[in-house]
């Protein structure tokens, strides 16, 4: 799940190695970007390979589509930012705010993402193969039509999500918190919960709790 990132990754400025790539139709490679800001690119693929974003941020950007391959992000700003279609494989994020980014149609294979600020996120009809989500917050964030092979969160907050046609056969959420949740009965089936979180879907199902 690691990325593959270069030991000494170039230095290089984010805007104009953006700029030239896009000119020359090349990928962006084993290049490390610190405290800059992502240009903003209307209709246009980008792809980078073996990169280090360190306190980067991405802000409202329109790109077509977006691929990252064997990147770090650390304590980088992507807030609201539109990840719609992009292709995310062995990419860590630590410590990063993604309040209310896009991730619609999204391909994220190898993922890892921790301690990151994720509330209000959209993850629908997103595809998911090994991602790990662990101590990160994702509060009212949007899992609709999502397919997944091996996905984990541990120690996050799930707090008034929701799911609907999100299978959760399997999945283990005795670590998180899953107050509020807006499910279907078809996402519920087979989700893995403590007696206690059990009793939060109860509602859901229509069944009444009696005191004997």
């Amino acid at each position: 799940m690691k990325p593959n990132v270069p030991v000494h990754p170039e230095d290089a400025i984010l805007e104009e190695t953006v700029e030239e790539a896009l000119e020359n139709g090349f990928d962006i490679e084993h290049k490390q970007f610190y405290g800059e800001e992502m240009p903003v690119v209307h209709g246009r693929m980008v792809e980078f390979s073996g990169c280090i974003f360190e306190k980067c941020t991405f802000g409202e950007n329109e790109i077509e589509r977006i691929v990252f391959v064997d990147c770090i992000f650390k304590k980088c700003d992507l807030s609201r930012c539109n990840l719609q279609k992009s292709t995310l494989q062995r990419v860590h994020f630590s410590e990063c705010r993604m309040t209310g980014a896009g991730f619609e149609h999204a391909v994220l294979m190898s993922v890892s993402m921790n301690q990151c600020q994720m509330d209000y996120c959209n993850f629908s009809d997103a595809k998911f193969q090994m991602v790990q989500f662990e101590d990160c917050a994702l509060r009212e964030s949007t899992f609709y039509n999502l397919k997944w092979k091996e996905w984990i969160v541990d120690k996050c907050s799930l707090i008034r999500c929701e799911f609907a046609n999100t299978s959760l056969k399997d999945m283990d959420v005795t670590g998180c918190r899953i107050e509020g949740w807006q499910i279907d009965p078809y996402s519920l089936r087979g989700l893995k919960v403590t007696k206690e979180q059990a009793l939060t879907f109860a509602g859901l199902l229509g069944i009444k709790i009696m005191d004997l």
